[in-house]
């Protein structure tokens, strides 16, 4: 559990009442991630919706090559203090769709995915919030994929 107050300090909080603030600090971690580890990893089920408060991580891809039996990163971003992640929480089928490594050492409120959905599913409003909050940080990272991938080809 954590503190309601926590939550209020980021903009990916700010439309919430009270009592959809008080719900989700109760399903709520403050946890911590060293420099270099991966923190969700492509594929794998997603178990939390993160908010990261302190630090910066990595976005990334895997590309496995079958033919060369090779394996690829490909950073497509970064976040930030104040960026979520873990965003297929909310998303079925609730896998990641890319990596998160943690540059430098970070702190984030962990939302465990089982609880946050059981709560979206009882309170449309605090749904229908989330999800703006999701879908506005998913258009952002596929933008700057897009220019990645323009810049690559020019």
């Amino acid at each position: 559990m954590i503190s309601p107050e926590l939550l209020r300090r980021f903009p990916f909080f700010a439309n919430l009442t009270e009592q959809q603030l008080a719900s989700l600090a109760m399903i709520g971690e403050e946890v911590e991630f060293p420099a270099g580890q991966l923190v969700v990893e492509e594929c794998q089920e997603t178990d939390a919706l993160y908010l990261l408060t302190e630090g910066t991580a990595d976005i990334f891809f895997t590309i496995h090559d079958d033919k060369t039996n090779t394996t690829r990163h490909f950073a497509v971003g970064e976040i930030t203090a104040g960026d979520p992640f873990g965003i297929s929480a909310l998303i079925e089928p609730y896998e990641h769709s890319s990596s998160v490594k943690a540059q430098t050492d970070c702190r984030a409120i962990k939302l465990d995915a089982v609880q946050l959905r059981e709560l979206v599913e009882h309170d449309p409003a605090l749904a229908k919030v989330l999800l703006k909050q999701i879908v506005k940080a998913a258009l952002d990272r596929l933008n700057n994929t897009r220019i990645q991938l323009a810049a690559a080809w020019a």
